[in-house]
């Protein structure tokens, strides 16, 4: 039954707490990424009691740090997982149809390159084989290039180094964005998300776990949470919760670089040859083109999670090896890095190993699932709650979430809700596309307070709206998980701290120094991803 009191609000922080230290739980999950969000959102639609924790926002780790897509799987044909790439390819059918205001379809160029990677033959054959099990079909099936046709669809392609190319299909989102949708969904359907919460002790009986001891990173208060299983779904910090001797990952690091549409004014996303042995994405966005990623070694014992030097030039190298650009490091406006959790494989390296998932039952009753990627979290979060289901002797349903949409309407039947509004097209598009059917509620907030703020009660309006419906707790979270502004939007982001102000300060009833701990926090982390070591 869905809950009529909205707890995924950060005006309800207190009460939210407050019922989950008293309840007693099916399932805990530790981790409020893509993965954690999938499973409190399967776990409550067949009927479990669910409480989520995250210790920071949620999806503020590596599930908004990747590059943006439903992967079709096209690099995993290379290791022979054909297995993979029918699940990711029927994936991508599914998420569009649960939530296409996030997943959309996207026309990929290959460019074919004379010292590149693949030739025509091995391209035409991999790409057929990836339509057949990713199930595309139609328009969107792979459609090979002359040289000619592949230098029109892109003109900054260096002439002398293509021999030919092709489009195939994958399908673009917002990685943060569809992590907190589904986390509103699974909230709306009766589980307990929470963030800001960390895990931090395990409580025992009988050497099984039967709860967790947190530690609220707003109060600063001790939160014990009880439940019959706990889940642990942390990826990149997985081994970091279970504290054992052998870990199970390994991790790799993977960083975008992000630049002005005007200095690289590329016609469409691009998966072309990195210098190396790789190959790389350019996708553009608005006004902004993002390029990535790196896949190298990381090892949180000796390095912090900060974006080096060399790994910015490895991708600009090889961007101004096969596009008629010069790009340059001042040109970069921003970037992000993130942490991949890869399953051991015996002595490969992270770029060989592949994303498969694999969950662990350990005897002390903590199920852990690890590995996997953005476009599979569904079907993990499928095969983990079969797992719970079991343990606890629940009477056996199906997954739900294969249908279980993450919006109410579609695009036309929201601009019919606002033709009242007054709002120019370009806002109405742009702010669907990042809220949805939810964008509503935006708007109506606009429209009462319009005449008091000008050019930025509409930005003022998302920020009444996503503290009072999406758990978002200060200026970071907003500008990063919420909206993404703070990858490709900074210039905006420094323009508005003035004028948003006011406002902000009396919605959250914060004084001047809050404010300023607040902004400072914002502008710490711009710093970060805008200057390399």
């Amino acid at each position: 039954m869905d809950r009529k009191i909205n707890l995924f609000s950060s005006n309800r922080r207190k009460e939210l707490i407050q019922k989950i230290s008293s309840d007693y739980f099916d399932v805990v999950v530790i981790g409020g990424g893509i993965t954690g969000a999938g499973i409190c959102l399967d776990a409550i639609s067949r009927g479990l009691n669910v409480c989520l924790v995250e210790m920071n926002d949620f999806a503020s780790g590596t599930s908004s740090k990747s590059t943006k897509l439903i992967h079709g799987g096209l690099r995993y044909l290379e290791q022979f997982k054909f297995k993979l790439v029918h699940e990711s390819g029927t994936e991508r059918a599914i998420l569009h149809n649960i939530a296409p205001h996030i997943v959309k379809p996207q026309r990929m160029l290959l460019p074919i390159s004379r010292d590149g990677k693949l030739n025509r033959l091995t391209t035409s054959l991999a790409l057929t084989i990836y339509d057949y099990l990713a199930g595309v079909k139609g328009s969107e099936k792979k459609k090979m290039l002359s040289k000619k046709d592949t230098i029109e669809r892109e003109p900054l392609l260096i002439d002398k180094k293509i021999i030919g190319g092709a489009l195939y299909s994958e399908y673009r989102t917002d990685d943060s964005r569809l992590t907190i949708e589904i986390l509103k969904k699974a909230s709306a359907l009766g589980a307990f998300p929470v963030n800001y919460l960390k895990a931090e002790k395990f409580i025992y009986e009988n050497e099984i776990i039967v709860g967790i001891n947190c530690r609220d990173k707003l109060s600063e208060k001790n939160v014990l949470v009880k439940s019959k299983i706990l889940v642990n779904a942390s990826g990149a910090w997985t081994d970091d919760v279970l504290k054992e001797k052998n870990k199970k990952l390994i991790l790799s690091k993977g960083i975008h670089i992000v630049v002005p549409l005007g200095k690289f004014p590329i016609k469409q996303s691009v998966y072309f040859d990195a210098i190396d042995s790789r190959m790389l994405f350019a996708i553009p966005r608005d006004k902004m083109v993002y390029i990535g990623t790196t896949d190298t070694f990381f090892d949180r014992k000796k390095e912090k999670l900060l974006i080096k030097k060399k790994e910015v030039d490895y991708l600009i190298k090889s961007l101004n090896n096969f596009f008629l650009v010069n790009i340059k490091e001042k040109d970069i406006t921003s970037s992000w890095v993130g942490l991949r959790p890869l399953i051991k494989e015996n002595k490969k390296n992270v770029s060989e190993i592949s994303r498969k998932d694999e969950i662990f039952d350990s005897k002390n009753g903590l199920i852990t699932i690890a590995g996997g990627k953005l476009t599979g979290y569904r079907k993990m979060a499928e095969r983990v709650v079969n797992v719970l289901l079991k343990k606890l002797d629940f009477s056996s349903k199906k997954s739900q979430t294969k249908d279980l949409k993450l919006f109410e309407f579609h695009y036309d039947n929201f601009i019919n809700q606002t033709k009242d509004l007054k709002i120019s097209s370009h806002d109405l598009s742009k702010i669907y596309n990042v809220y949805g059917d939810n964008a509503i509620e935006i708007f109506r907030i606009h429209k009462r307070i319009d005449s008091n703020y000008k050019d930025y009660s509409l930005l003022i309006s998302e920020i009444i709206y996503c503290f009072k419906n999406e758990m978002c707790h200060n200026l970071l979270d907003f500008f990063s998980q919420r909206n993404s502004m703070v990858y490709f939007e900074i210039d905006k982001i420094m323009k508005s701290l003035n004028f948003i102000k006011k406002p902000y300060k009396e919605l959250k009833n914060i004084n001047e120094d809050q404010w300023r701990k607040e902004s400072e926090e914002l502008k710490k982390y711009i710093f970060e991803i805008t200057n390399f070591i």
